[in-house]
């Protein structure tokens, strides 16, 4: 699986807004900024999040966007599934935006069993890794390798 720009970015500023949680709303502006994202492709992004429910956002002189959810309420599958709309490796293993094989045999096909295991490892992991838990490991990470935050 290769996540877009789109999910990569998207997760990133998610990310920079959840470790930043308790210092209120952030700006577009200023998000991308921080993560080196052009601002007219993270206006994009956060429309779309914004629609499903991701982030909220505030208009006045305290305006900008915060997370609707708490970080450990927002699993990476969720945006990945809101900015990419698939996990699935190929179409004929996709629960959500399935595609006939091309294959001579849909089910003796080996390609599409093992996909099928890539497709499951995947959202394994992503659909129980939540923001906060991404931003966990990085800071033990950080700890092991003697670095300090």
């Amino acid at each position: 699986m290769k996540l877009s720009t789109r999910s990569k970015y998207g997760l990133r500023a998610l990310l920079d807004m959840a470790a930043h949680v308790d210092d209120g709303a952030v700006t577009l502006k200023e998000l991308a900024k921080r993560n080196n994202i052009p601002v007219k492709f993270l206006e994009q992004i956060f429309l779309a999040l914004r629609n499903a429910g991701v982030v909220r956002s505030r208009v006045g002189a305290q305006g900008g966007y915060h997370l609707a959810r708490l970080p450990k309420e927002i699993t990476l599958g969720e945006v990945i599934r809101v900015l990419d709309g698939t996990i699935a490796p190929v179409g004929c293993v996709s629960q959500i935006a399935y595609e006939p094989c091309t294959c001579p045999d849909m089910e003796t096909c080996a390609l599409r069993a093992a996909m099928n295991r890539v497709r499951d490892a995947i959202v394994g992991v992503v659909d129980t890794m939540s923001l906060a838990d991404a931003l966990a490991q990085t800071k033990t990470r950080t700890r092991r390798n003697g670095r300090s935050d």
